[in-house]
């Protein structure tokens, strides 16, 4: 008898880990589209800000605005596949966006005003942070994404002279392109 519960035990365990591998490949596979999305836009952005930089603060809400756009109709196209026991993951992570944009914003209201330069800085490493936090929750690869990048970030941002928003085209855009390749070959279609 307790043979059968023992066996019973394992392949009920196994049948969890499973879909817990499952769960993360298919979330891999989709956040690989929010990466490579962000990675091309402010690359762009970053790209646009060095050569034209008085017209970067028009720019950057136009990338963004897009960027938005794009994320919520990946974020419904793939709404079945960001649910977890019953659970929309998929509002949660454009939720957890825009708060992060949200605090942002008020912080370089209350911090401002700032140069462009520690604002091309801030907004890596405040999304930086939002990766490291749901690294915690979704994998490790998104936690050194994030230190990453934020290492980068400071790194630039002290040593990197006139050049700073190339090397964060390169940093956070390559970055994240980079990143959302990789997960692409790790993830799974939704």
């Amino acid at each position: 008898m307790t043979h059968d519960r023992d066996t019973a035990l394992t392949a009920l365990s196994a049948i969890e880990r499973a879909e817990q591998r499952t769960t993360q490949a298919i979330f891999y596979g989709i956040a690989s589209i929010f990466l490579i999305l962000w990675g091309l836009l402010t690359a762009a952005g970053y790209t646009f800000g060095q050569f034209w930089p008085k017209h970067a603060a028009t720019v950057w809400p136009l990338l963004t605005a897009v960027g938005f756009a794009v994320t919520m109709i990946q974020t419904r196209r793939n709404q079945g596949a960001l649910t977890r026991r019953g659970k929309s993951l998929g509002w949660r992570i454009v939720c957890a966006q825009v708060a992060l944009v949200g605090f942002g914003v008020l912080f370089l209201i209350i911090l401002g005003p700032l140069s462009g330069r520690q604002i091309n800085a801030f907004w890596p490493l405040a999304f930086s942070l939002g990766y490291v936090l749901a690294g915690i929750w979704v994998g490790r690869f998104f936690v050194l994404c994030g230190i990453a990048i934020a290492g980068l970030t400071i790194a630039g941002f002290w040593w990197s002279g006139p050049w700073f928003s190339l090397w964060m085209a390169v940093v956070d855009g390559g970055g994240l392109i980079l990143g959302g390749l990789w997960l692409r070959g790790k993830g799974a279609e939704p």
